[in-house]
């Protein structure tokens, strides 16, 4: 199982930016050789220009109208599509509904996950509760990867097509519109859409997406939010907007939905923006405070809705019902990245192959050696630098509380430590800050393959407002007017440095994608005519052999398939232990020993009576109504040959699983 919510559980211009004083809102640029160039009058329509809105919406490229800034992102997203498209390719030659993604347990926890909300919603009960699984005690879901979000927005497949089928669409979507969202961020500080497209790849099909994506963990790979998260904050304290209050509503509500995917990586996202501030205000102190002025009214607006919204949810997660305190491991600080991990695709940790599978952490030599060199040469461009740093934080944080090289630990400390011994911060995963490395290193190549395919090109005349204070290159349209188009020889150019960057990246996350064919058990194909059956005006609690993380995850799938018409004694999901503790699984009972000992061979029978004593009492304490032995499992005849002796002679016997009625047998 991987790590759960957090809560127990991301062109520049040559700008002339200067430390020394902050920027004008409009600024002279030079040509890339630093020779001045000569003043010219604005005019009139120069002089109004506004800045751009909230998603990038100035043209680029050249484009002008409505329908040209809206091209870039058609066939962007097209694009990103077919990618998608291709990784997952066997998962479409079965079907939608049919197969969900294989590996582990996770996908089919997933599958519950997505299902549960629109039933929630539909029987009028708590979407952040439930009694349907570890009856009947039950789950807080909050303390879990709930995923509220996705299963609103995916309640309509939900409801006609089933969960199955939402999981598949959910999976296939999250890198291509994790692409696109890092594409409207590259756009406001890049002039040409194919660098931008090169920083989505980065960060949508990058190796911290790609990897935890081949197990479905859709809280870690719908990674839309963050970049949109810094759009908007890129409006309100870098660019300035004329309609703070509607950016600053847009952002509260970006924050609330990413905290309904995964607040573990809402809570990396914050860190990362306190980063990025510290930065910038150390760099250019004085217009720091000037934005800060212009934008209070969009923040407090953003920080009243997200009060607003989450002020419950967030009373839920830490001290609603059965929450929990700490990590679910207590090893977490060392899933992290190893120095090694950086530039071997397959260098990771075990806790990093325990948790996600796959090397999330892999930058590889080419795209290190791109920002290197670009940032050697391009250290003016006010954008790059910030992004640099950016990136080398998220980088020293990813690689946990103490260095790792290889498989050793040099018991050197690192800033991430601090994060242990933090409530509610305790639970991150160090290596899931690769997720903002993979952001900042995509809008850098981004940065530099766009200077890269322009470098020829003759700047603006002075007092054209062609650097903003961001360091994005407003006049790029301008300067294009004035000098001739980029060299084909350096569009070539530009293309392969991206191309040389991200290719390593195809090799890591084994593509296409693995799938795995989904099936129901006999006694389960039919839950509402003929399967489950229970008292009267009750969900029946039903205890199923096997007993072990995968089929009870298999089990949960069933129920999510069946409308929820069953109950659960146990399940897969994070459930509070002694003090509170967050733990996997509660403390074994004499049933859970019993079926254990099966699913190993080990269950001797007949059973002593202490024992057949212990097993009736535990069913009745968690209010069971139907054991079901399904066949073909290791262990299925002695487990019915000591059910038979708690219980006496089975019900009856479907598709060759076994059932029990507990109420029938104990009257």
């Amino acid at each position: 199982m991987r790590q759960p919510q957090l809560w127990t559980r991301h062109r520049a211009g040559s700008s002339g930016w200067s430390t020394r004083r902050p920027p004008p809102s409009v600024l002279s640029s030079r040509s890339v050789s630093g020779a001045a160039t000569v003043r010219a009058p604005q005019s009139a329509a120069l002089r109004t220009r506004r800045p751009p809105g909230p998603a990038g919406s100035r043209a680029a490229d050249g484009a002008s109208g409505g329908r040209g800034r809206a091209w870039p992102f058609v066939w962007a997203f097209a694009l990103y599509l077919a990618i998608s498209l291709a990784v997952w390719w066997r998962l479409l030659a079965h079907g939608f509904g049919a197969v969900i993604p294989a590996g582990s347990a996770d996908p089919a926890q997933e599958v519950w996950l997505l299902a549960w909300l629109p039933h929630a919603l539909g029987a009028g009960l708590n979407p952040f509760f439930t009694h349907a699984v570890f009856a009947p005690s039950g789950v807080n879901l909050l303390d879990n990867t709930s995923m509220d979000l996705l299963g609103l927005v995916l309640a309509p497949v939900t409801v006609t097509a089933g969960p199955v089928a939402s999981l598949d669409v959910a999976v296939l979507l999250a890198p291509a519109l994790s692409a696109l969202g890092t594409f409207t961020l590259c756009r406001r500080y890049v002039t040409w859409s194919p660098a931008s497209f090169a920083g989505g790849l980065c960060y949508g099909f990058g190796p911290f997406l790609t990897g935890d994506l081949r197990y479905g963990h859709l809280d870690l790979t719908w990674l839309v939010l963050p970049p949109l998260i810094f759009c908007c904050l890129d409006t309100l304290l870098v660019r300035g907007s004329r309609r703070p209050l509607l950016v600053g509503a847009a952002l509260g509500a970006l924050v609330v939905g990413q905290f309904f995917v995964s607040t573990e990586l809402l809570a990396i996202t914050a860190m990362m923006t306190v980063v990025l501030a510290i930065v910038m205000s150390l760099g250019w102190p004085r217009a720091a405070l000037r934005r800060l002025a212009a934008a209070w009214r969009g923040l407090t607006l953003a920080g009243s809705i997200v009060v607003a919204a989450l002020a419950y949810p967030f009373w839920v997660v830490v001290a609603g019902p059965r929450h929990v305190v700490g990590p679910v491991w207590r090893h977490v600080g060392t899933i992290a990245t190893s120095l090694d991990a950086t530039v071997q695709p397959h260098a990771e940790l075990a806790g990093v192959a325990f948790v996600s599978g796959s090397n999330g952490s892999y930058l590889g030599i080419p795209l290190l050696a791109v920002l290197a060199i670009g940032a050697a040469v391009l250290w003016r461009s006010a954008a790059l630098r910030v992004l640099v740093v950016a990136a080398l934080v998220a980088y020293v944080a990813s690689l946990g509380y103490e260095l790792h090289v290889g498989d050793r630990a040099l018991d050197v400390a690192l800033p991430a430590a601090v994060l242990g011994h933090v409530p509610l911060l305790d639970s991150i995963v160090p290596e899931r800050f690769a997720a903002m490395v993979d952001l900042f290193c995509g809008l850098a190549l981004a940065v530099v393959v766009d200077h890269l395919r322009r470098w020829d090109r003759p700047r603006p005349p002075r007092g054209t407002p062609s650097s903003a204070p961001d360091g994005t290159d407003r006049g790029a349209d301008a300067g294009a007017a004035l000098g001739r188009p980029a060299a084909p020889v350096l569009v070539a150019l530009s293309l392969a440095v991206g191309a040389f960057a991200l290719v390593p990246f195809v090799a890591l996350p084994h593509w296409p994608y693995t799938v795995t064919p989904i099936s129901r058990p006999a006694a389960f194909a039919s839950p509402r005519t003929g399967g489950v059956e229970g008292g009267v005006g009750a969900v029946p609690v039903v205890a199923i052999y096997p007993d072990t993380s995968n089929w009870v995850a298999d089990e949960m799938l069933w129920q999510a398939q069946d409308g929820f018409s069953f109950s659960l004694p146990d399940g897969y999901a994070i459930v509070p232990g002694r003090g509170l503790r967050a733990v996997e699984s509660p403390s074994p009972d004499a049933l859970w020993l019993v079926f254990a000992a099966g699913s190993v061979g080990r269950l001797h029978v007949p059973l002593t009576r202490a024992t057949r004593r212990a097993v009736l009492a535990d069913l009745r304490a968690l209010g069971v109504d139907d054991v079901v032995v399904l066949p073909g499992a290791e262990g299925s005849r002695a487990e019915r040959q000591a059910l038979r002796e708690v219980l006496g002679p089975p019900a009856r016997a479907q598709g060759g699983a076994v059932r029990w009625r507990l109420r029938r047998a104990a009257g």
